[in-house]
């Protein structure tokens, strides 16, 4: 346990990388068009690695990447699952003259925020460790955000506005510059861990739901998405628990070291 922490607050500083194996090599003479029709990023736009979302025709989060300029088209490097995003991309391939290829690749995600794709992840922290990582930080994992609209789990920056169609783009143009009625927030538990996901209730109706919930050394901590309206410091209810409701990223994502005394 003691590595563990000395890990977490190596990466909450900054330092070190995470590995997640597999890559997706998107190629062939419609490998542009194809994907340009189903991520939210512009491809024109790209000159280096880029988060995008793959929508459904609801507008809602069914896959996320990074997407790398290559040579012979483009890598994704999932968020989720490889095979989970080979699947979504697959149905939608009809007449395209489309090819997925996997890679045995790693997406190297640095502590500090960049990305790279690398042939190693030697040296790379426990992926155990991640979830915790992106927990404290406020960084919401695929299972925290799928089925969830862009702007309302805080990625609308992964949408480029008028770059031309793709799934979910219709609405995403309905819904520009609209007030959205959701957020991501963090949870606080105030007794033990229950199971997520568990609806969210706030003065006597339900305004949310918790996405995650972890132990952490602060306590069982969480991210959910939460009516607006609610303020944080709010204490919330779900299937006998307490929770309070806090901003992003936790205060304990610049942890010296020491437990909170919390």
């Amino acid at each position: 346990m003691e590595g563990m922490e000395r890990a977490l607050e190596k990466a909450l500083a900054g330092e070190g990388y995470f590995a997640f194996l597999g890559v997706l090599l998107v190629r062939g003479p419609d490998a542009f068009s194809f994907l340009q029709g189903q991520a939210t990023r512009d491809l024109r736009r790209l000159s280096g690695p880029a988060g995008t979302l793959f929508l459904n025709h609801r507008g809602q989060i069914e896959e996320a990447a990074t997407l790398f300029p290559h040579p012979e088209g483009f890598l994704l490097a999932p968020w989720g699952s490889l095979e989970g995003l080979k699947s979504r991309l697959e149905r939608y391939i009809v007449f395209d003259q489309v090819e997925l290829v996997e890679l045995p690749l790693y997406r190297l995600f640095r502590a500090d925020g960049r990305e790279e794709v690398g042939e190693s992840g030697e040296g790379a922290y426990p992926l155990e460790l991640y979830p915790l990582y992106t927990l404290l930080k406020g960084l919401p994992l695929l299972s925290d955000i799928r089925g969830e609209l862009p702007q309302s789990v805080g990625l609308l920056h992964l949408v480029d506005y008028g770059k031309g169609c793709y799934v979910g783009q219709e609405i995403m143009a309905r819904t520009e510059g609209k007030e959205v009625h959701h957020h991501l927030v963090g949870l606080r538990a105030l007794g033990p861990g229950t199971e997520v996901p568990l609806e969210l209730y706030w003065q006597g109706r339900k305004v949310g739901e918790a996405k995650r919930l972890l132990p952490t050394p602060f306590g069982f901590l969480g991210l959910a998405v939460v009516r607006k309206e609610v303020p944080f410091g709010a204490e919330l209810e779900g299937k006998g628990g307490r929770f309070l409701l806090e901003p992003l990223p936790f205060k304990e994502a610049t942890w010296s070291g020491r437990r909170s005394s919390a």
